[in-house]
């Protein structure tokens, strides 16, 4: 654990909101009379740029993207009233701050309801920083942690996340890497980008 900075994804990583988010999609399919997806299927098309996962999922000569982002955006809210915090997470929260790691969270969703979700818990004074986006199209986030951790570079780095997104994230910031494969993207896909892949949170500070 020799980091100064550990670098949190929010959905997927600490929020354990993969359900909801499958569940507002199969609502948009069987609105539109189409086949649900299995969460297996829906791992497999996930990933950054979004835009993707909707291209292999929905009609978009048919529609307008940015109308589908809506409507997933409204469906997903309501549905993730429910989620929890993943398992081990506030452990991991505690323990890193124990340590004296400076935490940050670098999310794609939006920062309004990122902040709304980290309030919900109590967690704000685990970190040091949020960086969420400006907009709800789930694009990269690398520009706004590169920009944000060039003027704190002093000090090893750590990315823990749930895509293959994340790793990307860490090859730009010069960190290692640590993959939860109970989130949003499939195991096997995440083994092949050659991060460190765990099933629990807790698998980082088993001793």
């Amino acid at each position: 654990m020799n980091y100064k900075y550990i670098i949190w994804d929010w959905n997927g990583t600490l929020l354990d909101d993969v359900g909801p988010a499958l569940d507002a999609v199969n609502d948009m399919l069987e609105k539109r009379n189409m086949s649900a997806i299995d969460i297996e299927t829906y791992r497999e098309r996930i990933g950054v740029p979004i835009k993707k996962f909707y291209e292999r999922t929905f009609d978009l000569e048919k529609e307008d993207y940015n109308s589908i982002i809506a409507e997933w955006n409204r469906l997903y809210k309501e549905k993730a009233e429910s989620c929890s915090l993943s398992d081990g997470a506030i452990e991991c929260l505690e323990y890193f701050v124990g340590k004296g790691k400076t935490q940050i969270i670098v999310s794609s969703s939006n920062n309004a309801p990122l902040i709304a979700g980290i309030t919900k818990f109590g967690i704000n004074s685990y970190f040091d920083a949020v960086l969420g986006s400006d907009d709800f199209l789930a694009g990269s986030k690398i520009d706004r942690a590169v920009n944000y951790l060039d003027s704190h570079s002093e000090g090893g780095k750590l990315v823990i996340g749930d895509l293959e997104h994340d790793k990307d994230l860490a090859d730009a910031l010069g960190a290692d890497c640590v993959l939860l494969s109970s989130g949003h993207e499939k195991r096997s896909r995440l083994e092949k980008s050659g991060a460190r892949v765990i099933d629990s949170l807790r698998e980082l500070i088993e001793k």
